[in-house]
């Protein structure tokens, strides 16, 4: 897959412009025909004789064997001689020329060779440079018309059969030329779809990159995602070690909280007993001295009401009252001293009782904070006892109050 993804993506394919062919290069590079095709060679040897189907003057020849060649005629076929023509230029050439001269012509044995020229044959090769012609029998100029007649008939059949090749031809070239336009867009298709192809492979190794990129991170973040999975647990285990240590010493912590607790509740209860015994105590000798106070004062306003009927009845006994009255008043000074002083230490006496039970009020306040601290350190740790550790709390809450007022 690495190597899939670090190769270069496939470039597209570019097909070669087919260059166009025209019907004459295309009839070049096709192969030669089984047919006869005209010849411009020339095969007749005359001996100083005269060429076929051309009138030559008559009259001394020149010293040349070329003086009497006649220009040919490029539009001049073998097809276009007329036969009587070419006998009555036989016949003239028979009349002025030797008859002991013979020209030897070289006839084809086989249609298949057959001159087929549009020029007529001029042969340069003449064997003999005499100026005078060679006259031709008849049987030699019967037998040169039927070979011209027969290369005529020959040409003719291969005009024709070369007519009906070209148009074999014509309509070959046709159909290759349609095949060759379909070929084009055949091509152009497949090289469209080639270029979507490889659009499509380029996309589908895109996203394979893609994958690759992904699979990678996705494994690095699984090794992280193990080592912090390792940590954590490990970390976890350590934290679970210390939560069961401390659970343990919570637990011993409550269970030495609880007895404390229980502890602290009977001393408070037996606080709260004697501090109701001082009171109930302190209160009954207030009410014995108030009831002694107020027999001593009735004693003294007995004894007053006694001392002023003395007065009334004794009023010679004056200064006896007068006396008797300071001396009254100044025992009444004293009593009053007396009892002030006691009145002062029984308030003295009073206010330490009230001290020392603003005192244990404080205690059983801080006690009931303590018990609260604890009661909640309770329920951190001991989920079950809650109700019964509120129970008891607000029991102790509600007995607290009770004993303080």
């Amino acid at each position: 897959m690495a190597a899939a993804a670090t190769s270069p993506p496939p470039q597209p394919f570019t097909p070669s412009k087919i260059p166009k062919r025209s019907s004459f290069d295309k009839g070049i590079s096709r192969q030669d025909s089984g047919l006869p095709l005209p010849r411009r060679e020339r095969e007749i040897t005359v001996d100083d004789g005269i060429k076929e189907g051309i009138p030559t003057s008559f009259g001394a020849g020149s010293a040349s064997p070329n003086a009497n060649k006649r220009v040919p005629s490029p539009t001049r076929t073998l097809s276009r001689i007329p036969i009587s023509s070419v006998g009555n230029a036989r016949a003239l050439a028979d009349e002025g020329q030797p008859p002991t001269q013979r020209l030897t012509i070289d006839a084809p044995s086989t249609p298949n060779n057959a001159t087929l020229s549009p020029y007529p044959p001029s042969s340069p090769n003449l064997s003999s440079p005499s100026p005078r012609r060679m006259s031709l029998t008849p049987g030699g100029t019967t037998k040169v018309l039927a070979d011209l007649q027969t290369g005529v008939v020959n040409a003719r059949n291969a005009l024709e059969n070369t007519k009906s090749q070209l148009r074999l031809s014509q309509r070959s070239v046709a159909q290759l030329t349609r095949q060759t336009e379909d070929q084009k867009e055949v091509l152009e298709r497949l090289r469209l779809e080639n270029e979507g192809l490889n659009g499509v492979v380029a996309r589908k190794e895109r996203l394979l990159q893609e994958l690759l990129e992904r699979a990678r991170k996705a494994e690095a973040e699984a090794s992280s995602l193990k080592a912090q999975l390792k940590s954590e647990t490990s970390t976890s285990k350590k934290a679970l070690r210390g939560m069961e240590s401390s659970l343990a010493e919570a637990t011993a912590l409550s269970q030495k909280s609880e007895r404390e607790y229980i502890t602290l509740r009977d001393s408070i209860k037996g606080l709260v007993e004697s501090f109701k015994t001082d009171t109930e105590r302190l209160r009954e000798e207030m009410r014995k001295r108030e009831d002694r106070m107020k027999k001593d004062t009735e004693a003294i306003a007995v004894k007053y009401q006694a001392l002023l009927e003395e007065v009334e009845g004794c009023k010679g006994l004056k200064e006896e009252l007068e006396r008797t009255r300071a001396e009254n008043q100044k025992r009444g000074e004293e009593t009053e001293k007396i009892w002030m002083s006691d009145i002062q230490s029984l308030k003295a006496e009073v206010g330490e009782s009230v001290r020392m039970g603003e005192e244990d009020s404080a205690t059983a306040k801080q006690l009931a904070d303590e018990l609260a601290r604890l009661r909640r350190l309770m329920q951190r740790t001991r989920g079950l006892s809650e109700d019964n550790s509120n129970t008891s709390a607000k029991e102790d809450a509600e007995s607290i109050p009770t004993s303080s007022s």
